[in-house]
């Protein structure tokens, strides 16, 4: 009988000692979609995640909310990008709001970048002299994302050190592999035909990760569109580079880009994503599975040309 006391008395513990736990857990917050999915596959459930900007949000024009403020305000991290202040311009106003007193995590410490003087918009804008934000696009620069947030975790939660270690082990051996299989198919695609036009540039890195020339109608801000003399002249530089792959940005107005269509006779062949994920259940609703798909479409459409 003292026995089975004992089982039921632990046994109605249960609940108490999960709750317990569960409110044991590291809370942090990301600044977007593609820093909260790095970081959920690297933390498991031993971090509560939010993120700002979540999937299918454009962070360059992002207004956070009272809640981003209750949330960044209990966060003992926050995980940024921090690249360029145009991608996370409400950043700094949130953190002052805030309060935050937590630890401020750059993501993308020690990634390689690009800037302005090795990328030029096909409407002849000059950019300014900056960084481009973009740098997660890159599949080597995302070893190097995943390696600062699961070193910025063992520090915020040495308890889960070895777990943050093994995970990070096995995410960066799933980002090589899409690496590889990336290279293997833009391969199959012959060298004169590697070239698309998007409508917002935040697809540097993987172009030039894979040895693809990517003209834009817009630079890295999506917050501008181009003139009628800059249309012009870009209907006239794809006409006489017989560009026919066009592609949508996830986050962007198609309109500019189907008028080019139908100017050029060219055919947009699919969406892109670069900035932000896409909701749960779409083609790009992980880093891993962003990379695939804008991968796939490429191939598909740059065959086209």
């Amino acid at each position: 009988m003292l026995s089975r006391r004992l089982s039921l008395s632990a046994l109605a513990a249960l609940p108490l000692m999960q709750t317990v736990a569960a409110d044991q857990r590291k809370t942090v917050v990301a600044t977007f979609s593609v820093i909260g999915d790095m970081l959920a596959n690297i933390a498991g459930d031993h971090v509560d995640i939010s993120t700002v900007v979540g999937a299918g949000g454009d962070c360059e024009l992002y207004q956070p909310t009272m809640a981003d403020v209750a949330r960044t305000a209990s966060a003992e991290a926050i995980f940024i990008n921090d690249l360029n202040e145009e991608f996370e311009p409400w950043l700094e106003p949130l953190l002052k709001q805030a309060r935050f007193k937590g630890t401020k995590v750059v993501a993308s410490r020690g990634v390689h970048t690009l800037t302005a003087e090795e990328e030029h918009p096909i409407s002849g804008r000059q950019l300014p002299t900056a960084v481009d934000q973009h740098a997660w696009l890159d599949p080597r620069n995302a070893v190097v994302y995943a390696r600062n947030i699961a070193a910025a975790l063992v520090q915020l939660d040495a308890a889960h050190a070895a777990d943050y270690r093994n995970r990070l082990s096995s995410y960066s051996n799933e980002i090589r592999a899409v690496d590889d299989w990336a290279r293997g198919q833009i391969a199959a695609v012959p060298p004169g035909k590697r070239r698309i036009l998007t409508s917002h540039d935040s697809l540097q890195y993987l172009a030039h990760a894979y040895g693809i020339t990517l003209l834009t109608v817009n630079g890295w801000s999506n917050n501008s569109e181009p003139s009628a003399a800059e249309l012009a002249k870009l209907t006239q530089r794809i006409r006489a580079t017989r560009v026919k792959a066009l592609f949508l940005d996830s986050i962007t107005d198609p309109r500019v880009m189907q008028r080019i269509a139908m100017e050029t006779g060219a055919a947009i062949g699919g969406t892109l994503y670069g900035d932000s994920l896409s909701p749960a259940g779409g083609p790009a609703d992980s880093y891993l599975n962003m990379l695939r798909h804008n991968v796939t479409t490429l191939k598909a459409g740059m065959l086209s040309n």
